[in-house]
């Protein structure tokens, strides 16, 4: 038995339910789009986006007024530091400005 189908294979000679290549490209594009996944997938990034802009702008909120607070209140900020520590605002308040921008500059891509 097992060479009958061996020989029949070798012969090219299918199975009478073989199914052509041309007919299944013919069911593949009659079938109906499973779109359940994709919708699931949208909502997610949409989600995952309007979740990302809430926190940016509540970030970009935050930091202006950091910066604000640091730049009138200098002299309170200034009192009882050490050199570092008053360095340290000013490296903070650099990069909270060049992250800004940073954002600022992802928004006009847009």
């Amino acid at each position: 038995m097992y060479r009958f189908y061996r020989y029949n294979l070798n012969n090219n000679q299918f199975s009478q339910n073989a199914i052509s290549h041309k007919e299944l490209n013919n069911f593949l594009i009659k079938a109906k789009k499973d779109t359940s996944s994709f919708d699931n997938s949208e909502k997610n990034k949409t989600n995952t986006c309007q979740e990302l802009n809430d926190l940016l702008n509540t970030w970009t909120e935050t930091s202006q007024k950091i910066l604000l607070i640091i730049s009138k209140e200098k002299k309170v900020l200034a009192e009882n530091r050490s050199p570092k520590s008053l360095i340290a605002f000013g490296a903070m308040g650099a990069h909270i400005n060049m992250a800004l921008q940073a954002l600022k500059a992802t928004e006009s891509d847009q």
